[in-house]
């Protein structure tokens, strides 16, 4: 009969010369870091095209608004139809503004007319209108125009783990084809 601690001896001899196991412990230690990131590199890469979109859309909003002298309300509602359309996610907030921005008197600018999304005014018309980068210039009698889309991104995969994430964007535009784009409720009733 062999000593206790002989037995230990030669288990542990076996038990290092044994090698049938190792792979299949060191795949159940690197597999879930690798998942994880994997996973990680899905949602950082659908994040970023949810980004990408959310600039794409702003730019295209702003860039057909400006090729017009004059916009009916339906129009800008077409116009943000579309928009949701380049985003294309229903369920989550979308945000829309449109916005003409014009100088007061004193070469402040000021909204001109405004709308969004859900058909009402983002900005009281005549107020100071505060987002315009310092640079941009508005020359007298003229306007510019002002999009901007706020976007709450939720992950499919990681919304439990993860809040939402806004993604915000403005883009601007001078008008193409006059010095202000009116925004008309009927044809005879424009801004003015």
């Amino acid at each position: 009969m062999q000593a206790p601690t002989q037995r230990l001896a030669q288990m542990a001899r076996r038990w290092r010369a044994c090698r049938s196991g190792v792979a299949a412990l060191e795949f159940a230690l690197v597999a879930p870091i690798l998942i994880l990131i994997f996973f990680g590199v899905v949602e950082s890469a659908d994040a970023l095209a949810r980004n990408r979109q959310v600039t794409l859309a702003v730019n295209t909003l702003v860039d057909l608004a400006s090729q017009e002298t004059q916009l009916l309300t339906s129009d800008v509602d077409d116009l943000f139809d579309g928009v949701e359309q380049i985003i294309n996610d229903d369920d989550a907030p979308l945000t829309i503004r449109l916005v003409s921005v014009v100088n007061d008197p004193d070469g402040k600018p000021i909204v001109h007319w405004s709308r969004n999304n859900s058909g009402g005014e983002p900005y009281v018309k005549g107020a100071s209108f505060t987002t315009l980068p310092a640079t941009t210039l508005i020359d007298p009698g003229s306007s510019i125009l002002v999009a901007e889309i706020s976007y709450a991104y939720s992950s499919k995969i990681s919304q439990l783990v993860i809040p939402p994430i806004d993604f915000e964007s403005a883009a601007t535009r001078w008008p193409r084809r006059s010095m202000r784009v009116q925004l008309c409720t009927s044809a005879n009733s424009c801004t003015s």
